[in-house]
């Protein structure tokens, strides 16, 4: 398949005219403005300065490799991979082809020679890890020159990414490879599967290598290829300076929650409600989470674990389980994983307040007394049982069955729902507001003294909570 890619790579039919002269520009720019070859040294260093340098080593493996040409695959398998001294522009522009429009075999060849494998074997799972982790880095690097409105809406919080929240994204990722825990490898075939439906890292793989390939010097980016619509990284809105407000979260722990929600929703995160910002108060929280549409609970507990419940439908105070099928929980530290719904039951959202036969707090999963994740009205107390029928995969979020919270967070995914609409579950939008529902938190205060609200009686009947 190498020599097979040479060609390739360096016909004039692969790509247009503008991208001709911004690939010719990069290699000039990668090679001290030196046309003709350039040497694996010279190309990681000076790659080393616009991503990061363990995806600059992992492309130019791929780059400075000779394989056997593309022939039966037992023919691979009686040949060693060689090294080569210099490459030339052909060579060169395979990576960019390969990742923005390449064939499936084509990218799983250009991802096994990167990490130092023949196309048959199978693939290393820490090696993967490590790839995937050095491409996150080189995304955000990316995002961070750019100064791009999403990444700067987070950064300035003091959000940020360390090798270690990079790693268990990776992790995350590269968990749906396993069948089971103890894997170290995956099969070629696993890999192709993981590809075909793991569109988050093809997101930041396509945008990394046409950042790498349109840098141009001095900052300056050519647009190259067609960027992904998806927006992984959402806009941060709401959350309040002056406050001394300090995050729970890495920047790519909200990239992989973001990633699984819905993708009409993926734009933006709303700040809502901070123990730290607002207090350790059950009524405050309610207040600022009522009618919300959906909504991301994110919970450390005292044990420092860091574990999130998404919310589909608007929150709602009742005596039945409400939501969809698309409710999900999440781990986020000291590991990232991601619990999709069974279809066993439909116990996705609960929500009471002021029962004497009926567990008043906020629960997602499970059933009553065995829930996924619980959050008591008695503020700081909670609960994640060891096994939830309602999500599939799961595992205890928290360190311990019933934990204590030490930081609590809430974050509306998506638009603000509009008045009229955040009542409506049915959302045929017929609903209007109350002036009952104007302090939803004075409301949750009776609710939670026991006190009935006797002047729901003057509502509309279809307002009420």
């Amino acid at each position: 398949m190498g020599n097979q890619q040479t060609k390739k790579g360096g016909g004039d039919n692969l790509f247009t005219g503008e991208e001709l002269k911004i690939l010719e520009t990069s290699f000039r720019l990668a090679n001290g403005g030196n046309t003709e070859k350039i040497t694996e040294n010279k190309l990681v260093e000076s790659w080393s300065s616009i991503i990061d340098k363990n995806l600059a080593q992992f492309t130019a493996n791929f780059l400075f490799t000779q394989t056997p040409q593309s022939t039966p695959q037992k023919t691979l398998t009686h040949h060693h991979s060689q090294h080569i001294g210099t490459i030339t522009f052909r060579k060169y522009a395979e990576p960019y082809y390969i990742v923005e429009r390449g064939t499936i075999d084509e990218q799983i060849h250009f991802i096994q020679t990167s990490l130092g494998n023949r196309s048959t074997e199978d693939v290393d799972l820490k090696q993967l890890e490590m790839y995937i982790t050095a491409l996150l880095l080189s995304y955000l690097h990316m995002l961070k020159s750019q100064n791009t409105p999403a990444f700067e809406s987070w950064h300035k919080f003091g959000y940020h990414c360390n090798d270690r929240s990079a790693q268990c994204f990776a992790k995350g990722l590269v968990r749906h490879l396993c069948k089971k825990d103890s894997d170290s490898t995956a099969s070629t075939s696993d890999l192709e599967k993981w590809l075909q439906v793991n569109p988050t890292f093809l997101i930041i793989w396509r945008c990394v290598f046409s950042y790498l390939y349109g840098y141009a010097g001095n900052g300056k980016i050519s647009k190259l290829g067609n960027p992904p619509s998806s927006q992984i990284l959402p806009m941060q809105e709401g959350l309040p300076f002056g406050t001394n407000y300090s995050p729970m979260l890495d920047i790519p722990h909200v990239i992989f929650v973001n990633s699984n929600v819905p993708v009409d929703l993926q734009h933006k995160w709303r700040f809502l409600f901070s123990s730290k910002i607002m207090g350790e108060s059950f009524s405050t929280m309610l207040g600022k989470l009522l009618k919300k549409g959906p909504t991301l609970l994110v919970v450390e507990d005292e044990d420092h674990y860091i574990f999130a419940g998404y919310a589909p439908h608007s929150w709602a105070i009742g005596p039945n389980f409400i939501g969809d099928d698309s409710a999900m929980l999440f781990t986020l530290s000291p590991a990232m994983r991601c619990f999709n719904t069974t279809g066993y039951n439909d116990h996705y959202q609960y929500l009471n307040l002021g029962q004497q036969t009926m567990p008043n707090g906020l629960g997602m999963g499970g059933q009553f007394g065995y829930w996924g994740l619980w959050l008591d009205c008695e503020y700081g107390i909670g609960q994640s049982c060891e096994s939830c029928t309602t999500f599939k995969d799961y595992n205890q979020l928290s360190k311990r069955k019933d934990f204590r919270i030490r930081n609590l967070e809430v974050w509306g995914i998506g638009d603000e729902p509009k008045q009229g609409d955040d009542s409506d579950e049915e959302g045929d939008g017929t609903n209007k507001r109350s002036i009952l529902d104007k302090n939803l938190e004075d409301r949750v205060m009776l609710e939670l003294s026991g006190r009935n609200m006797h002047s729901d009686g003057l509502r509309e009947p279809e307002l009420d909570l």
